[in-house]
């Protein structure tokens, strides 16, 4: 095993962004004998970007950590800086969470080696040249039982996230606002195929085919997956559902049932145990863009002791066995079908929560994928 190695990236003082994933990932690290730095701004502030760059240069790690960022964009736009300026880290991995093509616009650095959460999305990223592409998905960053708490005691929850596209949405002129709305509502209806295959099937005009650049693409995505979280959570507000997330579900339930289940924010480490503990049911609604792969949800939801209702996605049973280690449903009839079947059976639940609890602590730990990240790397 090679140690003696070390990495630097950063994160907004209050975790916010991936400042949770990244510690993560770099506690997995020390575990085998890494030396870590996570330069820690407050990076809305003035002066943030100054802060960065001289902590960067400062700093003599081998590796540099970058997510949802290529070096390019990272040096170059962010902090306004010419590369060969930092003399150390001769290796950025670079991880992306999210579609790929969010962010990548050009070939790829020969010092990056490029990680996807989604392997679906490896033929994507080949055409930006990479010369080191490994799929690097997701996984449990939290590893104690949560404790119940009767604030938190209900018999569906949800938490995640909305974005208010409205400003973005009246940008828009009337027929591109039209085109926008036709394929996301197509997309809800086949989830398997991408934004870049349905502008194909459905042109702009006769014979004109619009380029999706990266803004265009998360536009897409989150009126997509606003829609498809709101549309089924809504088929269960017949149960006792508590909401959890940012302020824009109270724009974008506005004159839905969902207002009143809405309850606000949850710390992800403080708060998030004990609700997926206390829970009977959490559900969980993967984003449009996991094709192949799961969501941090997956994971934490059966560590922290909480029995969880996923939806189906493609390469789900390559993580858990189906309906022993974890349940899945396909549909709106199924979820409810699903979530009133195990409402009613709680050593079910229980069977199937403590099985999935030790499938996540045996095989998808970041441990575990920091092992087959150096292993892959030549550095185990």
């Amino acid at each position: 095993m090679a140690t003696g190695c070390s990495i630097w990236s950063y994160s907004d003082i209050s975790d916010r962004g991936f400042g949770l994933f990244k510690r993560r990932v770099f506690t997995a690290l020390e575990e085998f004998g890494w030396s870590t730095r996570l330069s820690l701004v407050e990076l809305l502030s003035p002066g943030a970007q100054d802060k960065l760059r001289d902590d960067l240069l400062a700093d003599s790690s081998d590796f540099l950590l970058l997510i949802n960022q290529t070096s390019n964009h990272f040096y170059r736009q962010y902090l306004k800086l010419d590369p060969r300026e930092d003399r150390h880290h001769h290796t950025k991995i670079v991880w992306f969470l999210d579609d790929p093509r969010f962010y990548v616009n050009q070939e790829f650095e020969p010092d990056e080696v490029v990680c996807v959460f989604d392997d679906t999305y490896l033929d994507a990223v080949k055409r930006f040249k990479p010369l080191r592409l490994l799929h690097f998905p997701l996984a449990a960053d939290l590893s104690e039982l949560g404790k119940p708490d009767e604030k938190y005691t209900c018999e569906v929850a949800f938490v995640g996230g909305l974005q208010d596209q409205a400003y973005r949405r009246e940008q828009l002129p009337e027929e591109m606002r039209r085109y926008t709305e036709r394929l996301v509502e197509s997309k809800l209806i086949e989830p398997t195929k991408s934004f870049d295959d349905l502008t194909e099937e459905i042109p702009y005009a006769p014979g004109k085919r619009i380029q999706l650049d990266p803004a265009v693409r998360n536009f897409l995505y989150w009126e997509a997956n606003n829609r498809r979280r709101l549309r089924l959570l809504e088929q269960l507000i017949q149960f006792d559902l508590r909401i959890y997330g940012n302020e824009d579900w109270l724009s974008l339930t506005e004159h839905s049932p969902l207002r009143e289940r809405f309850h606000g924010r949850i710390d992800p480490v403080k708060e998030l145990p004990s609700l997926f503990a206390s829970a009977r049911i959490n559900i969980n609604i993967h984003s449009v863009q996991c094709h192949g792969s799961l969501n941090q949800r997956d994971f934490n939801g059966p560590v922290a002791g909480g029995f969880l209702l996923s939806d189906w996605v493609p390469g789900a049973g390559r993580y858990f066995q189906p309906e022993k280690e974890a349940v899945y449903y396909s549909g709106i009839e199924d979820l409810r079908a699903k979530v009133r079947y195990y409402l009613d059976r709680p050593a079910k639940r229980e069977e199937i929560t403590r099985a999935g609890r030790e499938r996540v602590l045996r095989d998808h730990t970041y441990r575990q994928r920091a092992h087959q990240l150096l292993e892959t790397l030549g550095l185990m």
